[in-house]
């Protein structure tokens, strides 16, 4: 059993004491290895510092002869007139209601491009095949003539391109020359498709 040594109440295996709170070590600083506890030197004690004497005060001329108290700015010119502010304009409120903008009509569909001649949904699809079966035309025609449709394959494929987004419009005479010199199909779809004329 413990003993209290601040009150010298009996605290059992508890680590502090219950009556005055004192904390209880349990068999000392090291008694289960057989040690003594630490010492420790006590702490070495320094010389009080040196006194300095003051400093002297300044005897030299100075321009400011100390503080001298607040002095007010001087008024304004009499002539010139102090800042006055506008009043606020007064609170007018929210603008009124105006509702929506009047309805304009079905939107305008350019799928291929914003071109100057529109294209619809239900003709994106032809001019989109042309365009397609133009390549395919000016590349078959390309390997059986050695190269030599090249030249006249490839514009008509570019501007069959701008027809499809648009940019050109498509005519009965690009039809039919498709239709000749490039390929059947393509120069059907184009013939097939709204003309721009």
């Amino acid at each position: 059993m413990a003993t209290c040594p601040k009150c010298g109440a009996e605290t059992g295996a508890a680590i502090s004491c219950e009556e005055c709170g004192f904390g209880v070590q349990l068999g000392g600083f090291g008694q289960e290895y057989g040690q003594d506890p630490p010492v420790y030197p006590d702490p070495p004690s320094y010389p009080d510092p040196p006194s300095y004497p003051d400093p002297p005060s300044y005897q030299g001329s100075s321009p400011y002869q100390g503080s001298s108290p607040y002095q007010a700015p001087p008024p304004p010119y009499q002539g010139q007139q102090q800042y006055q502010a506008p009043p606020p304009p007064p609170y007018q409120g929210p603008p009124p209601y105006q509702g929506p903008p009047p309805y304009q009509g079905p939107p305008q569909y350019s799928y291929a491009g914003q071109g100057m001649y529109p294209r619809y949904p239900q003709n994106d699809g032809l001019f989109t095949a042309a365009f397609v079966l133009m390549i395919i035309g000016t590349i078959g025609l390309a390997i059986a003539t050695f190269g030599i449709a090249l030249a006249w394959g490839i514009p008509m494929t570019i501007h069959a391109n701008k027809i499809r987004k648009g940019y050109s419009p498509n005519t009965v005479a690009f039809g039919v020359c498709c239709l000749l010199f490039v390929g059947v199909i393509a120069g059907v779809l184009l013939l097939v498709a709204p003309k721009d004329e």
